[in-house]
């Protein structure tokens, strides 16, 4: 009997440990379960994070764009200006040019006027002379009738 004593003692053990075991095991499981479904979770917020990162590139990306097509705008702009600005130089040169020529047109005109009016003072005294002249004529023409 003390054998089978031994031998009932001996089960009883192995089932004990394998209860032990058992237990260990389905806890350990249940650990893994649960950090499984954290690191899905996880894995779940780390995919939306992704997304809204996509979903922001995509849109600065877009933005990026639209700038540079704004700066290519006014890069176009800034062209017409600038060619706008050298015809408006070249236009003044121009003016500049006849402004200068018609200073000295003025200039010859003063000239011819300023001769003209010596000329003029000239005859003027000619004719007062030649007044004179006459009214002595016609005074001694009076003495020579009278």
């Amino acid at each position: 009997m003390n054998l089978w004593k031994w031998r009932l003692e001996e089960v009883m053990l192995k089932t004990g440990r394998s209860n032990m075991a058992l237990d260990f095991l389905k806890s350990r499981i249940t650990l893994m379960m649960s950090e499984r479904d954290k690191a899905i979770t996880r894995a779940d917020e780390m995919q939306d994070t992704v997304q809204r990162a996509t979903q922001l590139i995509t849109k600065l990306e877009t933005d990026k764009r639209d700038l540079e097509n704004r700066l290519e705008l006014a890069d176009g702009e800034l062209d017409k200006l600038h060619q706008l600005k050298e015809a408006m130089l070249e236009e003044r040169n121009e003016l500049e040019v006849e402004v200068e020529k018609l200073r000295r047109e003025n200039d010859s005109l003063q000239s011819a006027i300023d001769t003209f009016e010596v000329a003029f003072e000239y005859k003027d005294k000619e004719i007062e002379e030649l007044q004179h002249t006459i009214e002595e004529f016609n005074l001694e023409m009076d003495e020579l009738a009278s």
